[in-house]
């Protein structure tokens, strides 16, 4: 069974050939903790990947997904992560997270409600584990749906 970070990142590179605007993968250093955070639209997920991980496939959702890397020996982490998503117009909402651990691997997924051509601005918070600190991410996202 491909692990989801795999996928996620296979996928991002195949979605990227084919130049899908609504699916990016970004990734920041905070000391020796890389955090990496993408979005995609949950229609384009594999069905038995969807399913195995409680994920609802359709145009009109839209999914976020984070996870931790200690830089100094490559392994994923456990962290705290919470994250926001507003309306460019101010509406804000918090995104449930579920942590997904498969084997060494773990991430922190959401999915939520998007409509053609909106933009999303994201807010995440995440404090590995043993970190006293915790780091703050802001991006923005354009989805398609049609």
């Amino acid at each position: 069974m491909k692990s989801l970070l795999k996928w996620s990142t296979t996928a991002l590179l195949v979605f990227s050939l084919h130049l899908t605007p609504a699916v990016a993968e970004q990734s920041k250093r905070f000391g020796d903790y890389v955090i990496h955070y993408n979005t995609l639209n949950t229609d384009t997920l594999n069905p038995a990947v969807a399913r195995e991980y409680g994920i609802r496939r359709s145009k009109s959702r839209a999914m976020l997904n984070v996870s931790v890397i200690r830089a100094s020996d490559g392994k994923g982490i456990q962290a705290q992560v919470t994250a926001t998503s507003g309306m460019l117009t101010g509406h804000k909402q918090t995104l449930e997270t579920r942590e997904i651990r498969e084997g060494d691997a773990v991430y922190y997924i959401s999915d939520f409600p998007v409509a053609h051509r909106d933009t999303l601005k994201f807010t995440l918070r995440v404090k590995p584990e043993g970190s006293r600190k915790t780091h703050t991410i802001a991006f923005q996202e354009q989805f398609f749906t049609e």
